[in-house]
């Protein structure tokens, strides 16, 4: 998508620039929603919901506005891409993709003693337990469930509350600063109203 996202994240900044709203939580978020496995229904329900927080009118005209520019660009840069090997392309996946890592964790030698305990206790099953449990999985140590695809799900779907969390802290300052602001004018409005009153006394 890299080319899509090349041509498509400039024009959508300058599009929610020209909206007034703040195209660095708004434009994350609205990206993630289009780059997501989601129908094109779904995908223009979810961009109506964070426009109608936004705008008041032509809402479905925004939407659709959007998903055309970003339907244009989709194929430009599929179209752009050479036929490549297979395992050239697998390559270029998995170096673009982040892999997660784990550390290893240095326990106190407290920690250590608590920890061999739990293992011990729970270690120790009665030989009845180790029956029911040999009986009920029958080589199932040989089999592990794949969740890959569960794990990216989550993972989007985080990215998509993240945003989605961003945008309504956003929207809740912007509004406490008006309030604000507003305060502060009819404050000094008053202050001058006063003013004015004991000038002319």
């Amino acid at each position: 998508m890299a080319a899509s996202v090349n041509e498509f994240e400039p024009w959508l900044s300058a599009k929610l620039k020209s909206l007034k709203t703040d195209e660095g939580v708004f434009g994350n978020y609205i990206s993630s929603i289009l780059e997501s496995e989601e129908s094109i229904d779904e995908k223009k329900d979810a961009l109506e919901g964070i426009l109608s927080e936004i705008l008041g009118s032509d809402i479905s005209q925004h939407v659709n506005e959007i998903i055309e520019k970003w339907e244009s660009c989709k194929p430009k840069e599929e179209a752009l891409k050479p036929v490549a090997d297979v395992d050239v392309q697998l390559a270029k996946l998995l170096e673009s993709q982040s892999l997660a890592t784990t550390t290893r964790r240095e326990y106190t030698d407290e920690e250590k003693k608590i920890r061999e305990a739990i293992l011990s206790q729970y270690s120790q099953l009665s030989d009845n337990e180790e029956d029911q449990n040999n009986e009920e999985e029958p080589d199932s140590s040989d089999l592990v469930k794949n969740t890959n695809a569960l794990d990216v799900a989550a993972a989007a779907r985080e990215r998509r509350e993240q945003a989605r969390l961003e945008a309504q802290r956003k929207k809740e300052k912007d509004r406490e600063d008006r309030e604000k602001q507003k305060q502060l004018k009819e404050e000094k409005k008053e202050k001058r109203k006063t003013q004015k009153g004991e000038r002319k006394r």
